[in-house]
């Protein structure tokens, strides 16, 4: 019975996990193969890929997110995306432009990320909420962040009703099922997914809506 339950946990943990493609190309559309490709968070390095002929990189799987895009290739100046969002069970695309430059110029292209209007692999109605937009909100509980969300209906701080059900949320932390409302502190939360509509198979079939809430990972920096 243990064994099943650990299983069970096992799998929902890793269907918390999100991707990240792309194509790295130059300054004239070539693709750029065997680029290297990382991602990090908090000083420490998540997941990595490099591009094959096509320039096409692929990283998998990534814990759900906020990181820091790193490529860097032999005979092309270092490029970094700051602040990607990498949603959990959803395939992120970003596309990298390098420009070529000498090998002993050690200079970096850094750009912020900016979330796409149309998402690829998008198939589900809802939002997520990043650790960066909760600490801007008046309310930073889970159910504070859920209620920001269009079509959440909230009364005394609580979500009483998602959508007009009359059931109300259904709760997960890191991909497990728990009963009541999922308390999470603050500081431990960094992303919340409301899923409105199109749930995936994994949380089954919920009448109202699913607050799913990711916490922090390992970091090197402090925080609390």
């Amino acid at each position: 019975m243990t064994l099943a339950i650990l299983l069970a946990t096992c799998t929902m943990a890793m269907a918390q996990q999100g991707r990240l493609k792309g194509k790295i190309t130059d300054d004239t559309g070539e693709p750029v193969p065997f680029a290297n490709v990382i991602i990090e968070k908090g000083g420490s390095q998540m997941g990595g890929a490099s591009s094959d002929f096509d320039g096409n990189y692929d990283i998998n799987p990534i814990p759900p997110g906020t990181y820091t895009l790193k490529a860097s290739c032999v005979g092309y100046n270092a490029f970094q995306v700051n602040n990607i969002v990498i949603p959990a069970n959803k395939i992120t695309y970003y596309d990298i432009k390098m420009v070529g430059g000498s090998i002993s110029l050690d200079a970096v292209i850094v750009v912020d990320y900016e979330i796409p209007l149309i998402s690829k692999d998008n198939t589900t109605s809802g939002e997520s909420v990043t650790a960066e937009e909760i600490a801007k909100l008046p309310n930073r509980s889970a159910e504070g962040v859920a209620a920001s969300v269009g079509g959440v209906f909230s009364a005394d701080g609580e979500v009483g009703s998602i959508r007009g059900s009359r059931e109300g949320a259904v709760y997960y932390i890191d991909g497990v099922r728990v009963i009541g409302n999922g308390s999470v502190p603050q500081g431990a939360i960094d992303q919340v997914d409301v899923i409105l509509g199109g749930t995936p198979a994994q949380y089954g079939d919920a009448s109202g809506g699913i607050i799913n809430m990711t916490t922090k990972g390992p970091s090197r920096t402090w925080g609390g």
